[in-house]
């Protein structure tokens, strides 16, 4: 029984040490839209990707506008990813979680190179939360039958 709490608390060890890794080095190659819109070392002509956080909060019919930690930035759509847009943008709701990577330009709006709707994520975070407390209950019941044996 202690072997398999032992296997299971590494797992969790491995996975929250992946998890701080993945922080440490994804925030380092992701902007921000506050960071875009202060022009705080985003300069015209940049490549840049919007990674976390960022929700869609008007639809235009070429372009949409995003927002993250109250910030908001157009993004326009250009003619290589319209066809793929037509279909993206009947399915798009305001509230959607988004992933882009993009150009900045110095008229202060984004143009898209690619971009991720990220369908469903608030669900899939409540089902993470879920599957971590259910975890989180059996290493205590398992450390609590250990200490009664």
């Amino acid at each position: 029984m202690t072997i398999r709490i032992a296997g299971f608390l590494s797992c969790l060890l491995a996975l929250a040490a992946l998890s701080f890794y993945s922080v440490r080095v994804g925030s380092d190659q992701a902007d921000t839209i506050p960071e875009i819109v202060a022009g705080q070392g985003v300069e015209s002509g940049q490549e840049i990707a919007l990674t976390s956080d960022v929700t869609v909060t008007e639809i235009g019919a070429s372009e949409f506008v995003a927002e993250q930690n109250g910030a908001r930035i157009r993004v326009l759509i250009p003619p290589q990813l319209r066809p793929e847009w037509e279909d993206t943008r009947t399915d798009l709701k305001v509230g959607d979680h988004i992933s882009l990577r993009g150009v900045c330009r110095k008229a202060g709006y984004l143009e898209a190179r690619q971009y991720h709707v990220h369908k469903g994520r608030r669900l899939k975070i409540w089902i993470s939360v879920a599957a971590l407390l259910v975890a989180g209950g059996l290493i205590f019941k398992q450390v609590r039958e250990g200490r009664n044996a």
